[in-house]
């Protein structure tokens, strides 16, 4: 009984920690998956709306030719056409933004979102899928990106479809949120 009215008490606690009026969302970028299945733990893990960043058009999907145009995108800074952004991004405060790494950084879908300005004045929470490589530059090529946002830089990072730690990550993150908010 004692640990059930102390865990309904913390539930509370955490809840109450954020503003009454935040609002979260989480975006991603996939290719092959392991990145979307990191965002909806996210999303069921900080009850956040959810939005997919996709492309115009669409890269080739026969691997080679992806990486190809990937690569000589990010080589000549090429940011990509994405489809139109939620029409109320506006009414968040907390976005958490995915994406797998790409030659040691941000998908370029991904860099398009993040230079696109939506983004002024929120908070942004990075996160990234790997093959191998780790975040890299990642995170503070997010923050680089983002300019007029709040980026905190201790992003998550995980190597393919492992989701080890992010669960506590994300609730790490909105913990943080609210402290800097009070």
């Amino acid at each position: 009984m004692k640990k059930y009215i102390l865990s309904l008490l913390a539930g509370t606690f955490m809840t109450s920690a954020l503003p009454a009026n935040a609002k979260t969302l989480v975006t991603y970028f996939t290719l092959t998956g392991n990145t979307e299945k990191a965002a909806k733990i996210i999303q069921e893990e900080t009850s956040a709306d959810i939005y997919q960043i996709e492309l115009v058009t669409p890269y080739p999907s026969e691997y080679r030719e992806q990486t190809e145009l990937a690569k000589q995108q990010l080589k000549d800074n090429v940011l990509p056409e994405i489809k139109p952004l939620p029409a109320n991004i506006d009414e968040y405060d907390v976005v958490f933004v995915g994406s797998p790494v790409w030659w040691g950084t941000m998908s370029t879908p991904v860099r398009t979102f993040l230079a696109s300005g939506a983004l002024k004045g929120k908070t942004v929470f990075p996160f990234v899928t790997h093959g191998g490589g780790g975040a890299s530059n990642s995170f503070s090529d997010t923050a680089e990106l983002c300019k007029d946002c709040n980026v905190d830089q201790d992003g998550w990072s995980g190597y393919e479809g492992l989701t080890f730690g992010l669960k506590k990550w994300a609730k790490n993150s909105l913990e943080k949120t609210a402290k800097n908010e009070e």
